[in-house]
């Protein structure tokens, strides 16, 4: 996103101020510390209170603990991350001991916010999620079974781009005791994204998606997760890319209505970006596949790999990151879905087309020790390709774009300065996520 310098200290600043009170909210808290006098103790009573929308039979499920059971520290690490990493709530324990016997109770106490403020980091999202960045907001219902089913919207918003959801999601089943959930999910969405496009015409190139989709979703409080689905959607274009290529069906001239099964395995770190570090964090992946079967009134058929990884090595007391992606297409893709290299801060433009590769390095500073500034080094570059095109614009083979840079970070906020062939851009991310 690049602005003028003054506009941009403003933008920044009003972030700042913003955005920390929030991030400082979201932060999970550490797990519960068992006094060394409490742990093998017989526990006599487990009861739950809770605030906002939850109800303590559901946060029952996500409990190991028991009455009857032993008192260990790695049973309550345990039930405190499947609260607070599959629940997704505020989770605070107080260990009661009697004195007289040394037994000891354990009062949960859970709050559920209505309403969350989030900004959709990447490494975090669902792997079948629609790759818009930006910041939006989760708006949860009250539950409406004793199974925990919730109506919610989600949206994302950026500056071009911006997504909707409404969402019925019922949880499956629950195992406490290995840290896992599954979740079946049925939601109608609606969207707006956009193709930068430099020639013929330097234009914004939006296109709308509107559709439904079904999936079942596995969670572990490791940070892993897979996703089977199913979609129905339907895409338009407010003017054409005039990119020509057998392999691309311009939804500007008619609709392109697609029938897709999707999967999706990936793994992030449950930490905040700003502990993106080891111990805390070794390697966060992801892989999707989609394919665009037929049937319903599907005109154009389409596949679709992404695959990305980051590695994170300890220099010292410094991050050593290096992560790499590819986009790769095949069939007639909607000029809607050109898949995008994200993440170049030195360009304005994306590097798009039907297929796509980026490399990024990150020599992160001293971020391992305590203070809530952290200073990066980074250089990264993209390529994409057009297969079959012959446009100057629209090549058939990786033209490879790259910039490198310095970047701050404050909590959750983060300034980067890159140069690249275009200049110098300033742009800034929220949780890592990059604008």
């Amino acid at each position: 996103m690049k602005r003028g310098a003054g506009t941009m200290v403003m933008v920044a600043t009003l972030l700042l101020v913003a955005t920390t009170t929030l991030y400082a909210i979201a932060a999970p808290e550490t797990a519960p510390e068992v006094a060394v006098t409490q742990r093998g103790a017989k526990i006599v009573a487990v009861t739950i209170e809770t605030y906002g929308v939850i109800k303590p039979g559901i946060v029952e499920r996500y409990l190991s603990l028991h009455r009857g059971d032993t008192l260990e520290q790695s049973a309550v690490e345990r039930d405190y991350n499947n609260l607070t990493r599959l629940g997704g709530w505020r989770t605070r324990l107080d260990v009661l001991r009697d004195p007289r016997t040394g037994d000891v109770s354990l009062h949960w106490i859970v709050m559920a916010r209505q309403l969350v403020p989030t900004d959709h980091p990447y490494y975090a999202d669902q792997p079948l999620s629609a790759p818009i960045e930006g910041v939006g907001w989760i708006a949860n219902s009250p539950p409406i079974d004793d199974r925990g089913s919730t109506l919610s919207t989600i949206s994302q918003l950026s500056r071009r781009a911006n997504l909707f959801r409404a969402l019925y999601t019922t949880p499956v089943s629950v195992d406490a005791s290995t840290g896992r959930e599954s979740d079946f999910i049925v939601d109608e969405f609606a969207g707006r994204g956009v193709y930068r496009a430099s020639q013929p015409l330097a234009v914004n190139v939006y296109s709308w998606a509107m559709g439904a989709e079904a999936y079942y979703l596995m969670r572990d409080t490791n940070g892993t997760q897979i996703e089977l689905g199913a979609e129905e959607v339907r895409s338009t274009s407010a003017r054409p890319t005039y990119i020509t290529a057998p392999s691309l069906y311009d939804t500007y001239y008619a609709p392109a209505r697609n029938t897709l099964l999707k999967a999706g395995v990936s793994h992030s770190c449950p930490v905040p970006p700003t502990q993106w570090h080891p111990p805390n964090c070794y390697v966060q992946y992801r892989v999707e596949a989609f394919d665009a079967v037929g049937g319903l009134g599907t005109n154009t058929h389409y596949r679709a790999i992404v695959a990305d990884a980051a590695q994170y090595t300890r220099v010292g007391s410094s991050t050593l990151v290096l992560h790499g992606g590819v986009w790769r297409t095949g069939g007639v893709v909607p000029t809607s879905a050109l898949v995008c290299a994200t993440g170049l801060r030195g360009y304005a433009k994306g590097t798009c087309g039907t297929d796509a590769n980026v490399l990024q390095a990150e020599y992160r500073i001293a971020d391992a020790r305590p203070g809530n500034w952290k200073f990066i080094l980074f250089t990264e570059t993209a390529a994409s390709r057009v297969r079959g095109g012959d446009q100057p614009f629209a090549l058939p083979n990786f033209t490879w774009h790259g910039d490198s840079g310095v970047g701050v970070m404050y909590r959750g906020v983060r300034l980067d300065l890159a140069y690249g062939s275009q200049g110098g851009r300033l742009t800034f991310e929220l949780q890592g996520e990059l604008f």
